[in-house]
């Protein structure tokens, strides 16, 4: 079955328009495959692919969805963070820089790390659902991509990111190579996702659970090093 009749084989297996898509979960080929190339399919079928991505990756709730997470190894993902700081919070003390990121749609992304400082935080996955393990992303990255826009038509783009936005960008692009975020965090900083608040400072991480390497270079109260 070749690329465009798996994607409209997924997409008919909904029971209506506003059905959210089954996301797949660890041990799924899916998930471990070399994704193809997102070009291969036409900008109608892309359209339909993106807004049911988008339904099932609100519904999840989630900031960013892969196609191999609904069992389609293509090189394509949506991203949406609608985070908002709290009233009267001070934007600059957010160590993890999250920003608000509207709903893109991204065609054969690749991801540059730009830069020597990595940020260690707690990161999740919807296709390991529950679960929870610190991961060490670069703090600034370069994304180069075709945007799918409403109207189907495609536009370049060549931007720089930083913070919880380049997170994003390198975890969903990890998906594209058969890569989860849980194949690249601390060892032994896999736990259970009720778990974490226990570790909101990381320190606490370290000393609770055992871990070792450059995370221990964390001062109290920071993420980055370098």
């Amino acid at each position: 079955m070749d690329i465009t009749e798996l994607t409209r084989k997924i997409l008919d297996r909904r029971t209506e328009q506003e059905a959210p898509l089954r996301i797949v979960q660890a041990g799924h080929p899916a998930l471990r495959r070399r994704a193809v190339a997102a070009r291969r399919l036409d900008a109608e079928l892309l359209l339909e692919l993106a807004d049911a991505m988008t339904i099932t990756m609100r519904g999840a709730p989630g900031v960013g969805l892969a196609a191999p997470q609904v069992g389609l190894p293509l090189r394509f993902y949506v991203v949406e963070d609608p985070f908002a700081n709290e009233p009267g919070e001070d934007p600059e003390d957010d160590l993890l820089e999250r920003r608000p990121l509207p709903l893109r749609a991204l065609l054969d992304p690749t991801v540059d790390l730009l830069g020597e400082q990595r940020v260690y935080a707690f990161e999740g996955c919807l296709s390991v659902d529950g679960w929870q393990s610190i991961v060490p992303r670069s703090r600034r990255v370069r994304l180069r991509a075709t945007e799918l826009l409403g109207d189907g038509s495609l536009r370049g783009v060549d931007e720089e990111h930083v913070g919880w936005t380049a997170r994003i960008l390198q975890h969903e692009t990890d998906h594209l190579a058969g890569t989860l975020c849980h194949d690249v965090s601390v060892p032994r900083s896999f736990v259970e996702a009720g778990y974490t608040a226990h570790y909101a400072d990381l320190g606490e991480a370290v000393r609770l659970l055992g871990l070792t390497g450059e995370i221990t270079e964390l001062a109290p109260g920071e993420v980055t090093v370098g």
